[in-house]
């Protein structure tokens, strides 16, 4: 309606200045005109740059994760997987909500915050994604600054993965080093050869470590000598 009104007030005004004679009806209506102009016009400037007429709206959501990887070596941990950026300290992240998704989807890299917390091995890998963005205050103000396009911005989103603490987080690149090393035998050889002395020496120590707890160690050890492969 601003943009209406804006668009009818300009015309009113020229109409008036060019077609109507000197006379009290015209005087009253450029001053009206211009009124209605300017008062439009600051209306736009305070929607666009203070965004009068709109509030801020977040909505949450969760998404369940599995590897990033698709088609993965058998008893290699879950990945998740980012690209960086520049010098690497920023990073987008590469993720997969089903198994059948053979492309994995990006955070976005403007206006995104991202986090990733370690959980328990027990527990599922999720994304839990807040979104902010600019909605018109009622009715009425849509009805104004509708044309806008202002309502429905993106203000920020911020993602938080949470992984188990068995998955690893790798770059693309070093994702690459791991295909290479589980196609070659001899390094898998090298690297089960690891992870058993390791988990040797642990249950010397702990006897009477309950089964569960053992596949969560070797896991643990499975992660650990995978990284150490692709620093």
């Amino acid at each position: 309606m601003v943009i209406t009104l804006l668009i009818l007030a300009t015309l009113s005004l020229f109409l008036s200045v060019v077609l109507m004679t000197a006379s009290s009806a015209r005087t009253i209506t450029i001053i009206s005109s211009l009124v209605v102009f300017m008062g439009m016009i600051g209306l736009l400037i305070a929607n666009d740059n203070y965004h009068f007429g709109l509030k801020k709206v977040s909505t949450t959501s969760t998404q369940t994760l599995v590897s990033s990887t698709p088609n993965q070596h058998a008893g290699q941990p879950n990945i998740l997987l980012y690209q960086p950026l520049g010098n690497g300290q920023e990073k987008i992240y590469l993720y997969r909500t089903n198994a059948s998704q053979t492309k994995p989807q990006a955070t976005p890299s403007q206006h995104t915050t991202v986090k990733v917390r370690a959980i328990s091995a027990t527990s599922n890998a999720t994304l839990m994604t807040k979104t902010t963005r600019w909605r018109y205050q009622n009715g009425w103000t849509q009805m104004l600054f509708g044309l806008s396009g202002e309502g429905g911005q993106l203000v920020s989103r911020q993602d938080v993965f949470q992984v188990p603490n068995s998955w690893l987080t790798l770059s693309t690149s070093q994702a690459k080093q791991l295909a290479k090393l589980m196609k070659d035998p001899a390094k898998q050889d090298a690297l089960q050869a690891i992870v058993a002395q390791k988990m040797a020496a642990a249950l010397k120590r702990q006897p009477q470590i309950s089964a569960n707890d053992r596949l969560l160690l070797e896991q643990q050890l499975t992660k650990s000598a995978i990284e150490q492969q692709v620093k």
